[in-house]
């Protein structure tokens, strides 16, 4: 399925809008994380003080009894920040887990309901796209979904400074102003790298795009290319899309790499100016030891909390590309909700009624245009040579192209049909791993009988027969295992269980030898009695069974078979 693509500022704002939409699915239990990383970062954070008073009491003031209670309440503080990190990490593993379905769901939702509608993306070719949408679908979404997890550290953060900015000052003034110093730092240093970064970034998850495709590309066609000696140019193509993924990666590791080391020694640094401000207010009798010790574990804190954030302002980037390259997928014009179509039972005759419906291709002449009633039990054959648009034509009878005129069926609108009111089987069906009966039931639960009459109907009896287990068989990673005939009668009879008024078939009986698709013809064509069938073929034995023929030519022409 191509995929479209949105300009840098456009992809932003809607990946902008995705991140909310996830947030605002994963809230309650992101809120719940945020209550107990509260628990223990306030736990984490009095650690240090209690362990300065227990100095103070065991050095300066010579009482054991009062620094063994200090050491009694550290075990206690230590429990309750145990507890506090692990109902954190707990609601945050279910808070990602939450955005993760969520945002699978929207992405397999909208997929399914434009697999067939045409788009753009940044070149190449279908494959190059089938490898970009398996690149989104996953790594990208785990980006999403890592942003989602990492949320609550920003509110560790915030606890962090909401303590320590009036501690420190407590402490000493001067120290207060050390670790203060270390923001403007901070800040330029997160100015200037995540824009490198982000551009890197989204330069690095095109290149796996690519380099997806060619994988793609090689798995499903490297034998018949081998056949024809073109394997080899395959795998160089291949070598060259892992050569811009090292590429790419390097040159975002590198910016990486800098941006961490550089927001890595501000703290650090930071720290030493501490030391040196602490130990002479010691010296001078302004803190005490067990307050300069406090101190320098604080500083330790503050160090790891600016190294958080500076890991979370990157999510935040990668997160924004990953969500922009996610939701152009979903197509919502910058949102993340897919509207659902309001879906309406069919009442009356289902009568198909077709005007002036025609699809207009950029670079090539119009499709159309298509005007024809078919009433329950009609045959349509459309044709024409390879390449004149029967496939396009199909899809826009269906509601999945976008083409001008109107289709109805009962007097309603494609958008108001009930799910699977159309069946659409291509000539080139996608099987899934599993049994022949595994990728029939994809549809749902069928009762025995009805699985049966849909597998005679369909002549998978015939096509199977010379395999041992039947519908029980293996049709391997793809459908390879079956010939092409035999997965095209698979997935007639998955099309046929659903009992669809109109059926749109593109070809299904082109890989079938002439006796076993002239019996799988008669037997489709006593089932089809109340359905209307749409058949898009070249061949003469679908053609003499046709009511209708309508020749895919400039205008479209219309023959009648009596």
């Amino acid at each position: 399925m191509p995929l479209p693509t949105r300009p840098g500022a456009a992809s932003r704002t809607a990946g902008a809008a995705l991140l909310r939409h996830c947030l605002r699915h994963a809230r309650p239990q992101v809120l719940r994380s945020v209550a107990w990383a509260v628990l223990r970062q306030c736990s984490f954070l009095a650690l240090p003080w209690l362990l300065g008073l227990a100095l103070d009491a065991a050095v300066r003031r010579a009482d054991p009894a009062r620094a063994a209670g200090y050491a009694a309440a550290l075990c206690a503080v230590a429990l309750a920040e145990y507890a506090g990190m692990r109902g954190w990490q707990l609601w945050s593993n279910l808070a990602e887990a939450r955005a993760g379905a969520w945002l699978r769901t929207r992405l397999l939702r909208s997929v399914l309901e434009n697999a067939a509608r045409p788009a753009h993306h940044d070149g190449g070719d279908e494959g190059e796209a089938a490898g970009d949408l398996a690149t989104r679908a996953g790594r990208d979404v785990e980006t999403v979904v890592y942003w989602v997890h990492g949320l609550t550290t920003w509110v560790v953060i915030g606890t962090t400074v909401l303590v320590l900015v009036p501690s420190l000052a407590g402490l000493d003034p001067a120290l207060l102003l050390v670790a203060a110093a270390t923001v403007p730092v901070v800040l330029l240093v997160n100015r200037v790298f995540p824009p490198l970064y982000g551009v890197r970034a989204e330069a690095l998850a095109r290149a796996h795009a690519r380099r997806s495709g060619t994988v793609e590309e090689l798995l499903s066609a490297l034998l018949p290319l081998r056949g024809v000696g073109a394997d080899r140019l395959m795998v160089a193509r291949h070598h060259r899309h892992s050569a811009d993924v090292t590429r790419h990666t390097l040159r975002l590791g590198a910016v990486s790499a800098l941006w961490e080391a550089t927001a890595f020694a501000v703290p650090r640094l930071a720290v030493v100016a501490g030391l040196l401000t602490g130990g002479r207010a010691a010296l001078d009798g302004r803190i005490t030891v067990g307050q300069l010790t406090t101190f320098v574990l604080w500083m330790g804190t503050v160090s790891v909390a600016v190294t958080a954030a500076v890991a979370r302002l990157g999510d935040r980037t990668d997160a924004l590309v990953a969500a922009g390259r996610v939701a152009a997928v979903l197509d919502t014009g910058g949102t993340a909700t897919v509207p659902a179509a309001r879906s309406h039972p069919v009442t009356g005759e289902p009568v198909l009624e077709v005007a002036g419906l025609t699809v207009t291709r950029p670079g090539r002449p119009p499709l159309g245009p298509l005007t024809l009633t078919a009433r329950p039990g009609e045959w349509i054959a459309l044709t024409g040579p390879t390449g004149s648009g029967k496939t396009t034509l199909l899809r826009a009878l269906a509601g999945l192209a976008p083409a001008e005129g109107s289709v109805t069926l009962a007097g309603r609108p494609p958008h108001a049909w009930p799910h699977l009111t159309v069946g659409l089987v291509p000539e080139a069906p996608l099987l899934m791993r599993g049994t022949v009966t595994d990728n029939l039931l994809l549809t749902g639960d069928h009762p025995p009988d009805a699985l049966a009459r849909a597998c005679r109907t369909a002549g998978l009896d015939l096509a199977l027969a010379g395999l041992p287990h039947g519908t029980d068989s293996d049709v391997g990673e793809r459908g390879r295992a079956l010939s092409g005939g035999q997965r095209q009668l698979v997935a007639l009879a998955r099309a046929l269980l659903h009992d669809s008024p109109v059926l749109l078939l593109d070809d299904v009986t082109s890989a079938l030898d002439t006796g076993t698709e002239a019996e799988v013809l008669r037997r489709l064509r006593r089932a089809t009695a109340g359905r209307v069938v749409v058949f898009a073929t070249h061949s003469p034995a679908v053609r003499a069974l046709a009511d209708r023929e309508f020749a895919l030519t400039l205008p479209l022409t219309e023959h009648l078979h009596v």
